[in-house]
């Protein structure tokens, strides 16, 4: 049996090979054991791709979980201690966005601008992704932790 295609649409294959790629990249995404703290803002990979976030070192230390916070830096043995300037906890993202008491003041505006607090992390990049970003930059990751 003879395949003739010139009478497939190149679009038409396009778009499988498309649905083809998406649905092994979903499958790849979901099961792999990395990328545990970027699945929390992106569950899907439609989330990823539909996202125009701007992508600042500030704004992938937070979506990726990597560097910058204290609790990072202790992990691969570049500082002893990884509490964090606020005295209260271990210095996580988690606790920068959702606990830390110096951040209470930058907190205090996303949560009048979006109204309920907390939110869900996916819901930070999806629906309040202009608010989430002002508040990603307004962290200092030093020791200062500074409200501005």
């Amino acid at each position: 049996m003879k395949c003739d295609f010139n009478k497939i649409p190149k679009s038409t294959i396009y778009r499988e090979a498309d649905e083809e790629a998406m649905q092994k990249w979903q499958r790849e995404w979901t099961t792999s054991q990395n990328a545990a703290a970027t699945r929390q803002y992106f569950p899907t990979i439609q989330h990823r791709a539909r996202s125009k976030i701007k992508l600042t070192p500030k704004m992938t230390a937070v979506l990726t979980g990597h560097g910058m916070t204290k609790a990072y830096l202790q992990r691969f043995h570049l500082i002893e201690e990884a509490t964090c300037s606020c005295g209260d906890e271990y210095q996580s993202m988690d606790h920068l966005l959702f606990h830390c008491p110096n951040l209470s003041a930058q907190r205090e505006v996303i949560q009048q601008q979006i109204g309920t607090w907390p939110v869900r992390k996916e819901d930070l990049v999806s629906k309040y992704q202009k608010e989430f970003s002002a508040f990603v930059n307004a962290i200092e990751f030093d020791d200062k932790q500074q409200t501005a």
